[in-house]
């Protein structure tokens, strides 16, 4: 940067570096493309941003310091997905603490909890039919609606499949 790279560089797959160190989990090279004019909101060619990569991996201080900066937190991507969406469905490889303090951050943060994407799903359906329960503990308390249901009719306890969380869905 201090050699006058382009903070807003893009690839052949429209990745910039924000989009990469998001992904990545790189906190403080986000900070430093922030801090350099970075722009945010831009997505890849998948149809995914900086924001959305860091939900789904449960990088809940990069998702902070993007808020921060002026992303919206209802900000929609790829088939009308938005980071509540990611990171109640968030990879496998994430812990679930991270996981539950990403949508933790996010619900504080004024993230519609009655938002689906283009599939008619909310957060609380994804996170049922991921099995993460702590997660659908965390939206059912700040009062996601577990009768709403999808383009196909389905509810969160249609599409969960552990039975302990279709109990707690009931």
């Amino acid at each position: 940067m201090q050699h006058g790279a382009n903070p807003n560089a893009v690839n052949k797959r429209k990745v910039t570096p924000l989009i990469a160190a998001s992904y990545n989990g790189n906190f403080l090279i986000v900070k430093l493309l922030l801090d350099a004019g970075a722009s945010i909101g831009g997505v890849d060619a998948t149809g995914k941003g900086a924001l959305v990569y860091a939900a789904a991996k449960g990088f809940s201080r990069i998702v902070g310091v993007l808020l921060d900066a002026g992303e919206s937190v209802d900000s929609r991507y790829g088939y009308s997905l938005t980071a509540l969406m990611w990171a109640s469905g968030h990879t496998n490889e994430v812990p679930p603490s991270d996981g539950a303090k990403t949508v933790s951050l996010l619900l504080a943060r004024g993230a519609d909890l009655i938002a689906h994407d283009d599939r008619g799903r909310t957060a609380l359906m994804i996170a049922g039919q991921r099995g993460h329960k702590h997660i659908v503990e965390l939206l059912l308390a700040h009062g996601a609606d577990r009768t709403m249901t999808d383009n196909e009719g389905k509810t969160a306890w249609d599409l969960a499949t552990d039975p302990e969380l279709k109990e707690l869905l009931l």
